[in-house]
């Protein structure tokens, strides 16, 4: 049986190498806490483009848009919520694993509290002490909201960071009680759109809220400038 030979040089995009060199695979940007912080982002930016109002001179819009501009807010929020999360445990893990680092007074102080004094004897004893306290703050931080100025400020705190929101002031140079203002409106209008439909329940009968396309793009805006700036701290 003859053997049909192609005429010509052969393409460039042919998948193997006359050298015996296989090629380099591609570069790939290492998953990490912002990597996925700022895929989530992303999203809530795409929800708020659909959200946004058709025309400017257009006095109704209708409830997918609505809907859109408060699915923004939700995702954008609990974005930065996730961030802080898994940026503490990496954080407070890193401590624990580096013996020369420092451990801050409020992580000595909920160590304690999670394995208690007979815990701390017998980690020392068994020389396992990092890893039954990352297991124990993993485990209690996947129930706990990292959401608004206290929770982050706290959470902060464990890795020695006391006023985190005044280096993330001064670094973005912006004014840090603005800043903590426009970060707490934003998270209680996720929790009224999350809990309570979005609904004032305050007056009778309960009255939607409305809610704008500045509202959502500002929203979008705070969150990324508190996840940036947390994500320059060493």
């Amino acid at each position: 049986m003859k053997t049909r030979l192609t005429k010509g040089k052969l393409s460039k995009n042919v998948a193997f190498s006359t050298s015996g060199l296989l090629p380099k695979p591609p570069v790939s940007e290492p998953v990490t806490c912002y990597v996925i912080f700022a895929s989530s982002l992303k999203r809530a930016e795409n929800l708020f483009l659909l959200g946004q109002s058709p025309s400017a001179k257009t006095d109704k819009i209708n409830k997918e848009i609505l809907d859109a501009r408060r699915a923004a807010i939700v995702l954008a929020v609990a974005a930065l919520d996730a961030y802080v999360r898994t940026f503490v445990v990496e954080k407070i893990l890193a401590k624990l694993a580096d013996l020369k680092q420092n451990v801050p007074t409020k992580l000595k102080e909920k160590a304690k509290d999670f394995l208690g004094h007979d815990g701390l004897f017998e980690a020392a004893r068994n020389g396992d002490l990092g890893s039954r306290l990352g297991k124990a703050f993993r485990e209690s931080f996947e129930e706990k909201s990292f959401q608004g100025v206290r929770n982050i400020d706290e959470a902060m705190k464990l890795i020695g960071y006391e006023d985190v929101f005044h280096m993330i002031a001064l670094s973005a140079s912006v004014n840090e009680d603005h800043l903590k203002r426009d970060l707490g409106r934003f998270t209680k209008r996720r929790h009224l759109i999350a809990h309570c439909g979005d609904f004032d329940l305050n007056q009778t009968p309960p009255k939607e809220n409305d809610i704008s396309d500045d509202e959502v793009k500002t929203c979008i805006e705070i969150v990324k400038r508190v996840a940036d700036e947390i994500h320059k701290l060493k």
